[in-house]
């Protein structure tokens, strides 16, 4: 097999994906092969595997649901190289942040900071970093809690004791946060009437989203909110 070839695990990804098309199952959120083909093809075919990454984005686009997008544009990321992966992943955070995948969203704010750090930008990595540790361990996922403490190590930071402060119930701020913007209210207006900046109406958000298992579309509905008359 010349070194252009796929590999075999690429192969059968491949294969599978070309069975999968023509019955119509393109929806990457709950069947991501072309990320795991990406992945698999960045070894011998790097070029080939930015390729798929992106057509995995663009499907993700389609569909519209903010998981799914930010997931794929961490995939690319992972295959891309240079000032590319920054971009991506910036993404891929704001797109996470905006849904209730958690695991998701600690992974892309570790992979931020990490790449922020390598390319000399130790202040922006850090805010990103000590995010995801939070996240990290809010979930759970004890290799990610490790692999953010060693970045922040690496760039001469000291890590924060490991000890998770979440619970599910919505903070008066969050439910007020999440009430405003179930009934229309766009980002600034809610920094506004909250008196915060929209950074921080973005993060509280995301923490919504997190908790009630829903991401704006379904908002409302989880909340029990109606609109004001």
């Amino acid at each position: 097999m010349c070194s252009s070839d796929l590999t075999a695990p690429a192969a059968a990804r491949a294969a599978a994906g070309r069975r999968l098309d023509p019955r119509g199952i393109r929806n990457p959120s709950w069947c991501p092969w072309q990320l795991h083909l990406a992945r698999a093809e960045s070894h011998d075919a790097p070029d080939r595997a930015v390729a798929t990454a992106h057509e995995a984005v663009q499907r993700a686009r389609q569909y519209g649901a903010p998981s799914a997008v930010g997931q794929a544009l961490r995939a690319a990321a992972e295959v891309s190289s240079g000032s590319a992966r920054v971009k991506l992943l910036e993404e891929s955070v704001a797109h996470l942040e905006r849904s209730p995948a958690a695991y998701e969203l600690a992974c892309a704010l570790v992979a931020l900071g990490t790449e922020l750090r390598r390319s000399g930008r130790p202040k922006e990595a850090a805010e990103h970093l000590y995010r995801g540790l939070d996240a990290a361990v809010q979930c759970g996922a004890d290799g990610l809690v490790e692999e953010a403490r060693d970045e922040l190590a690496a760039a001469g930071l000291r890590p924060r004791r490991l000890h998770s402060t979440e619970t599910d119930t919505l903070t008066a701020r969050e439910r007020t946060a999440a009430a405003l913007t179930a009934w229309g209210r766009t980002a600034d207006q809610v920094a506004e009437e909250l008196h915060i900046d929209e950074p921080s109406v973005v993060r509280l958000l995301s923490a919504v989203y997190r908790k009630v298992g829903t991401d704006r579309t379904g908002l409302a509905a989880a909340l029990g909110e109606q609109p004001p008359a």
